[in-house]
C-alpha cells in the first residue's frame, strides 16, 4: 500500500508542477498582452538565458528585465505604446524533479514601423523550481516568419522584421 501511496504522491507532484508551468508560460503572455513589459523579468531565474533570434538575447534576470522593459522606449515618441498581441498554444512540458523543459507555439500580431505583421514561431523553454516557485531558466524563440500582413509569408524572405 505504501508503494501505491508513494506513486500517487509522485504523480500528483508532477501534475501540480505541470499546472504551475502552464500558468508561468500563460503569465508571460498576459504581461505582453497587457503591456506590462517591466514585470516579465520577474518570471525568470537569476541566471536565466533569453534568445529571441534576430530580435536579441539577454543573460541574467536583470538583463532580461531590461530587454523587455526597453521595448516601449524603442519606438519614436509619437508612435504610441507598442502594440503586439501574442497567442500561445500547444504548451507541452516534461517535469524532472526540480527542473523541466517545454515547448509551445506562438502566433503574434505586432505593429512594426506602422505596418501590421504576423509572426509565428516555437518556444523552447527550460524551467527551474526555486524558493520563488517555478521560473524560466531559459527561453529560446525560433521565429519561423515575421512578415507584413499585406505580403504574407509565401515568398522567400520570411523575416522582414529583421530588416
Amino acid at each position: 500500500m505504501s508503494e501505491d501511496l508513494a506513486d500517487l504522491r509522485r504523480r500528483l507532484e508532477v501534475l501540480e508542477a505541470e499546472s504551475a508551468l502552464h500558468r508561468l508560460r500563460n503569465r508571460f503572455h498576459e504581461f505582453v498582452n497587457t503591456d506590462r513589459w517591466d514585470e516579465i523579468g520577474g518570471l525568470f531565474a537569476e541566471d536565466a538565458e533569453l534568445d529571441y533570434s534576430y530580435l536579441g538575447t539577454a543573460s541574467g534576470r536583470a538583463a532580461i528585465t531590461e530587454f523587455f522593459a526597453a521595448i516601449p522606449r524603442l519606438l519614436p515618441a509619437d508612435a504610441g505604446k507598442p502594440f503586439v498581441r501574442q497567442f500561445i498554444h500547444g504548451h507541452d512540458v516534461t517535469v524532472d524533479g526540480d527542473t523541466a523543459s517545454g515547448t509551445s507555439f506562438l502566433f503574434a500580431t505586432p505593429i512594426y514601423h506602422g505596418q501590421s505583421f504576423v509572426l509565428a514561431g516555437r518556444f523552447a523553454d527550460t524551467y527551474l523550481r526555486t524558493g520563488e516557485g517555478w521560473l524560466f531558466a531559459s527561453v529560446a524563440l525560433d521565429i519561423w516568419y515575421s512578415v507584413p500582413v499585406a505580403e504574407g509569408w509565401a515568398g522567400p524572405e520570411r523575416h522582414r522584421m529583421s530588416l
